[in-house]
């Protein structure tokens, strides 16, 4: 995997966790490191304090707000509270002055609820002298940041809005700062079904492709099954930051075709079921050593009774035969892990559930045992339609739950592929 080292530069972080809240804490941090890491950057320290401890919050915050700093505060402000506020003004030096676009914010925003602004809530209205809003028009109570004597900016320990508060009036401030002047966005690919040296042939490819847009850095990972490239694109300008997006994407939908499934936070099982629903393609599903993992993953899209009509769980050779309705001389001369009784399962399936559809997977999950006809990780998917009948052997590797987590996502992505209208089986692993 290519990897590259984010530049750390100075940047610290401050979260104060009231009420002992440090999952949230947490939660902040990680969302904050995660959106300076599409810009390669990372903090250089980060650390969590309770609340509680005042003298502790201004020791912390004097040692990081020195020389160059870059230092981003979470906590600490909140109704009735305002002690990054006041903290900040000890350790600068500077008054606490009452802001009258916080405080109006905060009237409109409590209105809105029905909450009586008093004199206690308003309290997280008052900010270091010099300093700017950073305005929070979902909870009412605002941020602050300072520019001088070192760069600061200070939010409410809220997760659910701190990342949106810092990318709309902070980040592009603290990328000037830095003297970073372009633009930047990481762009994600989503690729399933490539054999890992045919993925590699064509990620050069990209990459040969990606080295015409200046300063666009490209890495990947892995897992089962699943490659998912990180492309961090830069221009000049927001519209020119599009165009190499645009760029990049057309190059690479060419290169990897029908392996590309998505993008950014797109994931497999909910382009599938957006495609079903979509395309008006009715699902029925048989598992067996899965045990509903893909019928759960199905069932994740808001309206899916529009195109999930049945998931059963055939994991014994009863319930193949008896419930599902495979051919009992199928089982005795094939094997429940074939890829006859893997077909009869997906036919079955489709004809009960009169779907458009029917997909099945049978296999061994481990361990293994003196009645297996394969070794451990053997897998037959297979698929039904009225005008698709197809049939095909894997082999996944790892552990129990490993061979699982494979087996889903291939048969996940070969819904994908049908609903795309491709074959619905790549190549085999």
């Amino acid at each position: 995997m290519e990897t590259k080292d984010a530049d750390y530069r100075n940047i610290k972080i401050l979260a104060i966790a009231g009420d002992n809240n440090f999952a949230a804490a947490g939660e902040v941090i990680k969302e904050l490191s995660e959106t300076l890491s599409n810009y390669g950057l990372g903090f250089k320290e980060a650390v969590i304090m309770p609340e509680s401890q005042n003298d502790g919050v201004s020791k912390i915050l004097s040692y990081m707000a020195s020389g160059d700093s870059l230092v981003i505060t979470c906590g600490g402000i909140k109704e009735g509270v305002s002690l990054i506020n006041e903290t900040a003004a000890a350790v600068f030096k500077k008054n606490l002055v009452r802001s009258k676009d916080a405080a109006d914010l905060m009237a409109l925003v409590y209105e809105s609820n029905k909450k009586p602004v008093s004199p206690d809530r308003e309290k997280a209205c008052y900010f270091p002298e010099h300093s700017f809003i950073i305005p929070n028009q979902n909870s009412g109570i605002s941020g602050f940041y300072l520019t001088e004597p070192v760069f600061l900016a200070a939010f409410p320990l809220e997760p659910e809005n701190v990342v949106n508060m810092f990318k709309n009036h902070i980040l592009g401030k603290m990328l000037g700062k830095l003297g970073i002047n372009y633009f930047i966005r990481l762009r994600k690919y989503k690729l399933f079904g490539l054999k890992e040296k045919e993925f590699q042939i064509l990620f050069e490819k990209l990459k040969a492709n990606a080295e015409c847009s200046p300063g666009c850095s490209l890495n990947y990972e892995f897992s089962y099954g699943e490659f998912i490239i990180s492309a961090a694109v830069n221009g000049v300008s927001t519209q020119k930051l599009s165009e190499n997006i645009k760029s990049l994407d057309n190059k690479a939908v060419d290169i990897f075709k029908n392996y590309l499934y998505g993008f950014d936070d797109d994931e497999l099982h909910t382009v599938c079921s957006y495609m079903l629903r979509e395309n008006g393609i009715k699902i029925a599903v048989a598992e067996s050593l899965t045990g509903g993992y893909i019928s759960d993953k199905l069932t994740d899209l808001p309206g899916a009774s529009s195109y999930f009509l049945y998931g059963g769980i055939a994991y014994s050779n009863f319930a193949k035969t008896q419930i599902i309705g495979v051919d009992e001389s199928v089982i005795e001369k094939e094997g429940a892990v074939s890829g006859s009784c893997a077909a009869e399962m997906a036919d079955k399936a489709k004809e009960r559930a009169k779907a458009d559809i029917g997909i099945a997977v049978t296999g061994f999950a481990g361990p293994k045992t003196e009645y297996d006809n394969y070794p451990v990780g053997t897998v037959f998917i297979a698929l039904s339609s009225s005008k698709v009948k197809e049939v095909r052997k894997y082999f996944f590797p790892g552990s129990r739950l490993d061979i699982k987590a494979w087996t889903a996502k291939m048969a996940l992505f070969w819904i994908y592929r049908f609903a795309a209208g491709t074959s619905p089986s790549p190549a085999s692993k």
